[in-house]
Order: structure tokens, then C-alpha cells, then sequence
């Protein structure tokens, strides 16, 4: 399907009964009285073209062995080109089922059992399950937070590194879940510089690299000089596009050493992306630019009125405007939130947060809400935290 014929006329409505009939998680795990922003999933999508194409392969019982995963390389090369100015090789992006296989498969064939796996908390909780999953050990580069928003803390990550010369993979959330941070292309040229000093492995997850907003720029990890030969970088259509169910994700490998050590992982212990993930993917990638602008205009009205609103109507709630992704990162520390802030959140307001303390060390007292939604949803949403917590 062309590109042309993606409409956006419908791109900013959400039912809520639609959608809790639609058997999504986010919209069914709470009572209806309660509106959910807990799951990094947007409302909006898929675009209308991918449905289309899923309905053509169920009215053709397209259900049997395939060999769509073949085109799943060459249709992502295309889409960064269009949208990041990086065209990576086919031949080195290896489909997978989701972004957190492609991550355990670079941690097992990448590193041993003992070694460290560095991350940056308060981070995306599966994060902290890789190292006791795997045999390693978690070794933490904390975010820092400042009077203007949350940062990366290049200063102490010499330090870090040469006080446990053990570690021997970084693993990035990049754009940063959850607080939308967004590294700079000088940040990223340093962490290059410090992987080769250190012999680091960079596993980098790029899935929220499509949802970043004017005034900054997502520089790919595998375009920074010298990253290549040290670089996995991993992401999917799943955030951009609403497909968290279809299964479908890459792992980018920097050049062929990379690409043969993530294989050396037998197929058998992975699985492979199905049919319907493999083709809602390829379809999106292909006819989907103009619907991702269109829905990065929404998203950027909504995170700048929710801002507005909170800064301005319940100051004792701390945001900072994310640079990135679909979700708000709350600083609840001016209430007494107890040692679960999300359960005490939900009861004071009606709304389903994630729970702070779970994204690890800095998630204390906080909750995140994803903002991917309509506008009039998300005026119920804050009108509920506004009141709730103001009254």
C-alpha cells in the first residue's frame, strides 16, 4: 500500500470501549472505573495500512510455514534511512522476536557468566532481570537528576569502569525509558571512546528512536565513528506502530564478527518472529513515515500540555518536558506515597501509573504515564491527578 493512502483523519480518537474490548493489557488489567496510563503502549495505531494487510492474510488463511523474516532486514534498512539517515546492512540485522530476546541473545553470546552489565537506573524494569537471568552481575551507571530534568553522568562513567574492570557490556536504553532523555551526539562519541578504552560490548536499545521531538536529535549508536565494530543495536516497530503483540523486532549487528557470535545462539532457544509480526512491521516501515509524523505532532502537543498543566495546576508534582518517547516521568516526593507510589497514585486519582520503584535506584516516590493518547483522554487523566492530588 502507498504511503498516500495512510489516513490520519482518525489518528487522534481513542474509545475506550474499543479498546477494552480489544483484549490489550494496558486496557484490561484495572476495573473500568479506572484509566489506564501504565504501559509504555500508545492508543493511535496501527496505522490503517497494516490492518488492511493482517485482514488480507487472514481472508487468505495465511497461517502456514514462511519466509517473511527475509524481508524484515532489507524493510527496516529502508525505514532508517528515510527517517535516521542510516542505512544498515541487511545482511547484519538478524529479525528476532522482540527487542528483549535480541538483548539476552547479545548478553549469553557477548559476555560470560560473572561478568558486569552496566546500565543507567531508573531504567526500563526488564533491564534489571538480565544479569540475574543470565549469570552476570548488575553494575549500575546511575542517571542523575538536576534542577533542569534527569542526565547522563559522563563524568563518573570513567570511574565506573575502571574501579570494576569486569564489566563487559553497556547496555543503553536510547532514547532513555523513562525519563526521555536523549543523548547527544558528543555523549555518544564518548562512549565509544570509553567502550574501546574498557573492551565494552554496547548493546543498544534504540525502540523509542522514531518518537523524538523538535530540539533533539536521535543519533543512531551504529553511526558514531567506531561504534561498529563494538555495537548491537536493537529495536522494532512496537512503540512507533502499537504492535507490542506481533512479535517482530531486529538486532543490528556493527559488522560479521558480531553478527556470528549473536548467531552462534541456536535458533531452537530463540524462535524467530511470526508471520503477522514479520508483516505488520514490513508494512508499517514501508507506508507508515507520514502517519509517524502526523503522530509525532500529536505526541508533542500532548507531552507540552501535560507539562503546562501539572507545572502550573499541582506544582507539588515535579515534570520535566521528555525529549523523547510517550511517557511522563512524576516526581511524587512532596506526598507520603508509601513504598509502592503507583498503588497509592491509582487510589488517590483514578489512574493506573507505573510504579516508580521498579524502574530500580532514582524510581523512589515516582510513577510513569504514558501520554500516547488522545487529547480529551488525556485531560481526563490529568483532570483526575490534578484533583486527586490537589484536593
Amino acid at each position: 500500500m502507498s504511503e498516500a493512502s495512510q489516513s490520519t483523519a482518525d489518528l487522534g480518537f481513542v474509545d475506550p470501549q474499543e479498546r477494552r474490548g480489544s483484549g490489550v493489557i494496558k486496557w484490561t488489567h484495572y476495573p473500568d472505573r479506572v484509566v489506564p496510563a501504565w504501559v509504555a503502549e500508545h492508543d493511535l495505531g496501527p496505522p490503517p495500512a497494516v490492518v488492511e494487510r493482517l485482514h488480507d492474510l487472514v481472508d487468505l488463511r495465511a497461517f502456514g510455514y514462511h519466509s517473511a523474516g527475509d524481508d524484515v532486514g532489507p524493510a527496516f534498512s529502508r525505514w532508517a534511512t528515510l527517517r535516521h539517515g542510516w542505512t544498515p546492512d541487511p545482511d547484519l540485522i538478524i529479525p528476532t522476536a522482540n527487542v528483549l530476546q535480541g538483548i539476552w541473545a547479545c548478553v549469553e553470546a557477548l559476555t560470560a557468566p560473572g561478568d558486569g552489565i552496566m546500565y543507567t537506573p531508573p531504567v526500563y524494569p526488564p533491564f534489571h532481570d538480565v544479569p540475574p537471568t543470565t549469570d552476570r552481575r548488575a553494575v549500575h551507571w546511575p542517571m542523575v537528576l538536576t534542577g533542569t530534568g534527569w542526565r547522563y553522568d559522563l563524568d563518573a562513567l570513567p570511574g565506573l569502569l575502571e574501579a570494576d574492570p569486569g564489566v563487559s557490556l553497556l547496555l543503553l536504553c536510547h532514547p532513555h525509558n523513562p525519563t526521555g532523555r536523549v543523548l547527544t551526539a558528543g555523549e555518544l562519541v564518548r562512549i565509544v571512546e570509553l567502550a574501546h578504552e574498557h573492551n565494552l560490548t554496547i548493546v543498544s536499545d534504540e525502540i523509542h528512536s522514531d518518537l523524538v521531538y523538535n530540539g533533539s536529535t536521535h543519533v543512531p549508536m551504529l553511526t558514531v565513528p567506531g561504534a561498529a565494530s563494538r555495537t548491537v543495536a536493537v529495536t522494532s516497530g512496537v512503540k512507533t506502530f502499537a504492535l507490542g503483540g506481533m512479535r517482530c523486532a531486529v538486532a543490528v549487528c556493527g559488522d560479521d564478527r558480531l553478527r556470528s557470535a549473536v548467531r552462534s545462539i541456536p535458533a531452537e532457544l530463540l524462535g524467530a518472529p511470526n508471520r503477522m509480526g514479520c508483516e505488520a512491521s514490513i508494512t508499517a516501515w514501508e507506508t507508515g513515515s507520514d502517519w509517524t509524523d502526523q503522530l509525532l505532532v500529536l505526541f508533542d502537543r500532548n507531552r507540552r500540555h501535560l507539562f503546562d498543566r501539572i507545572s502550573t495546576e499541582l506544582p507539588e508534582v515535579t515534570m520535566f518536558l521528555p525529549e523523547s518517547t510517550f511517557v511522563a516521568w512524576l516526581d511524587l516526593s512532596a506526598f507520603d506515597t508509601g513504598d509502592h507510589p503507583a498503588r497509592w497514585f491509582r487510589h488517590m486519582t483514578g489512574v493506573a501509573g507505573g510504579n516508580g520503584p521498579n524502574f530500580g535506584p532514582g524510581g523512589e516516590e515516582h510513577v510513569r504515564i504514558t501520554f500516547g493518547t488522545s487529547a480529551e483522554l488525556l485531560d481526563e487523566i490529568t483532570d483526575r491527578i490534578i484533583t486527586g492530588l490537589r484536593d
